[in-house]
């Protein structure tokens, strides 16, 4: 039950973070996530491979993204390797 739970709160908020993103002519909604934290200096969270890294982007590449938390102070995510994003 707790599987379900997560997964359906884990939807609610890629769905809330999506609603905030701009839609693109190529469907790249992670990608317009991740420029919209930028670009408004908001934390995003982002799923990879089981879990989860909260950040704010600090800057966009062609195959990675970077970003900071409290924690790190930089963070490089590969892009192909997210799974799912959401913006606070």
């Amino acid at each position: 039950m707790t599987r379900r739970l997560s997964l359906l709160s884990l939807t609610a908020g890629l769905a809330a973070g999506l609603a905030n993103a701009q839609p693109s002519p190529d469907g790249d909604w992670i990608l317009n996530l991740l420029r919209a934290s930028q670009e408004s200096k908001k934390g995003v969270t982002l799923h990879v491979k089981g879990q989860t890294i909260p950040m704010v982007v600090t800057a966009i590449g062609d195959h990675f993204v970077e970003g900071r938390s409290q924690q790190s102070s930089k963070i490089v995510v590969r892009l192909a390797s997210i799974d799912a994003a959401l913006m606070a």
